[in-house]
């Protein structure tokens, strides 16, 4: 069994056949809420766009059996009332837990430390946020490896 990725093996018993199935969830380990790497990654991370979302990562050292952890945020300046930033949230959550499978699958063993920023003017649909997490996973990938 691979102890970050959570693999439980499936029996398919109409085929005889096993299968492996990946249960995608966002674990507390898996959330960066430490004031030291916070600090760290303003302090030394690389930033991108990827319209709504800025990204800020590095590679870093900390402990768990996770290869990265994240953070979400969207500005209370632009988002007066709290409902509105923690949909925005939720958006970026849930996009982040169903896309890190294979991100973690790209990066390997190094260890990343993620902040998603939500920048966008409105409140755009879950679409546009989960294709623009798919980018910003696939840029850290390549630029991680690189």
């Amino acid at each position: 069994m691979v102890d970050g990725l959570f693999l439980s093996l499936m029996k398919n018993e109409a085929a005889g056949e096993s299968q492996l199935k990946t249960r995608f969830t966002l674990k507390k380990e898996e959330r960066l809420c430490s004031k030291k790497q916070f600090d760290k990654l303003f302090a030394e991370g690389n930033t991108f766009l990827v319209y709504p979302l800025k990204v800020v990562f590095t590679e870093t050292e900390f402990d768990g059996s996770y290869p990265a952890k994240a953070a979400f945020a969207a500005s209370k300046r632009l988002f007066k009332r709290a409902v509105k930033r923690n949909l925005i949230k939720r958006r970026m959550r849930e996009a982040y837990r169903l896309n890190k499978p294979g991100f973690y699958s790209r990066i390997k063993q190094k260890k990343v430390a993620v902040i998603f920023i939500y920048i966008g003017k409105g409140i755009v649909e879950y679409q546009r946020v989960d294709k623009a997490m798919k980018t910003a996973l696939d840029k850290i990938a390549t630029k991680i490896q690189a």
